[in-house]
């Protein structure tokens, strides 16, 4: 692999983590994003897979306990695009 395709995977890798903890939960066009970005990458590296990150489930289990959906009645909880899948 050429030196350029190691600077431009590393900056990759040192912000995708960020975008997926962003895009996780979010009910908008960012976890599409997200996905389709780590597709496009993996066209060119395909044996790379994000980091595990354990920050992502429980985020899901915060938003699925049922407390907290007693305080989030005005989010529609079924457009949420959960990323979790990404780093399993």
């Amino acid at each position: 692999m050429s030196k350029d395709l190691d600077i431009l995977k590393k900056a990759y890798e040192d912000v995708i983590w960020m975008a997926i903890r962003y895009a996780n939960g979010r009910a908008t066009y960012a976890p599409s994003m997200v996905r389709d970005s780590i597709k496009q990458f993996q066209r060119v590296f395909p044996d790379w897979k994000p980091r595990y990150d354990l920050t992502l489930k429980s985020d899901r289990r915060m938003i699925e306990d049922s407390e907290s959906k007693s305080n989030l009645r005005s989010m529609n909880l079924n457009t949420i695009t959960w990323l979790d899948d990404l780093v399993e």
